[in-house]
């Protein structure tokens, strides 16, 4: 998907601005404060209904304001206008939200994210790696969720489930019979779950170490996905064997819900042995994959915020990064302090007209002398 043209009123410190952006990349730069990322964050709360910074809707919207609201004209193809739709995102102090796909209004964030799928890399990309699992579940689920329509609502029936299941195991007395007809649909729906993502992964990881070898080649890091219980048994046996200490705590010690990508370099745990560099190389490599296989299985292109990453990759493999995302026809945000220090990362070899945007104190200037590579 490619935004044809954006609207931002009270998002933080841009009272109000427009974009005509470019189908490629496009430049965003000024100093520090001046609202860079404010900017990719209206983007991402267009296509995700919320902030990636915060929670709290007040910290969001302009001390001027009532409420933000983001608007695009958004296109599958940058060349045909036939099928532009327009999309609207509004929320409000009060917790109120309006969401528009097609002039319609929608009422999940989900459509939002189906309609303009968004990868973001920014300094707290790296939990992917030295995080928890619950993120790494989370970037495999925003893939399976892109690419299998059924996935959405398989996800939400087995978290329903999984609630109950907790529920259950909360209660001073529990019935044998029941816990049993509970665990059989959790059974049957986490492993429904597992088979998913286990064919999504099998089609991302090629992509991945592909896309890590021309990024660089001397990174070797063994990719495996954990379904959430031992692979040589069943999730049967496994419930059995931890029913006293799911009874102790009140949870469910295994199911889908436990998934994870384990990363390992040279046999040992990825975030023991990568330097801070090595792992935005790794981290990169993860969001193009994920880029490739959304194009090809969904025909969608993802759209890509890349917020200040000239000052947290080095220029050779930022370049390179951004020069795998010009040769995927993904349409990408990049910001950073340095004009001069963004387009030097520019491909060399790419097409096209670049975008260029100075952000000062909250206003955005469209800059007429618009890049050419």
């Amino acid at each position: 998907m490619f935004l044809k043209k954006l609207d931002v009123q009270g998002v933080r410190n841009i009272r109000w601005g427009q974009l005509l952006p470019q189908a490629g990349v496009n430049l965003v730069y000024g100093d520090n404060g001046s609202g860079k990322t404010s900017l990719l964050e209206a983007i991402y709360l267009l296509g995700r209904g919320r902030s990636f910074r915060t929670t709290k809707l007040k910290s969001i919207i302009n001390t001027a304001s009532e409420d933000c609201t983001v608007y695009a004209r958004v296109g599958i193809s940058w060349d045909v206008d036939d099928a532009d739709i327009a999309m609207g995102v509004s929320r409000a102090l009060s917790g109120a939200f309006h969401f528009k796909v097609a002039g319609r209004q929608v009422y999940t964030a989900s459509i939002l994210a189906e309609t303009l799928p968004i990868m973001l890399m920014n300094s707290d990309s790296l939990a992917l790696i030295e995080g928890g699992p619950s993120g790494r579940r989370r970037f495999l689920d925003w893939g399976v969720f892109h690419v299998e329509q059924r996935f959405r609502e398989l996800w939400r029936k087995y978290q329903r489930c999984h609630k109950q299941r907790n529920n259950l195991l909360r209660r001073d007395k529990i019935s044998a019979a029941q816990l049993a007809a509970w665990d059989n649909a959790f059974i049957a729906l986490s492993e429904q779950v597992a088979d998913y993502r286990k064919a999504y992964f099998e089609k991302v990881l090629p992509e991945f170490q592909a896309i890590l070898r021309q990024l660089n080649d001397d990174l070797h890091i063994e990719f495996s996905l954990f379904r959430g219980w031992a692979e040589e048994s069943s999730l049967s046996l496994e419930l059995e064997k931890n029913r006293n200490r799911d009874l102790k705590s009140q949870s469910s010690h295994c199911g889908a819900h436990r998934a994870d990508i384990r990363l390992k370099c040279d046999g040992r745990p990825a975030k023991e042995v990568l330097s801070r560099g090595q792992e935005k190389i790794v981290v990169l490599a993860m969001q193009i994959a994920q880029g490739r296989v959304l194009s090809r299985l969904a025909n969608k292109q993802c759209l890509y915020l890349l917020d200040d990453l000239a000052a947290e990759l080095d220029r050779e493999h930022l370049s390179r990064g951004v020069d795998l995302l010009t040769e995927l026809g993904a349409q990408v945000f990049l910001t950073g302090t340095d004009k001069e220090a963004l387009q030097a990362v520019l491909p060399q070899l790419s097409k096209g007209p670049v975008g260029l945007f100075h952000v000062k104190q909250g206003v955005i200037d469209q800059k007429d002398d618009t890049a050419s590579l």
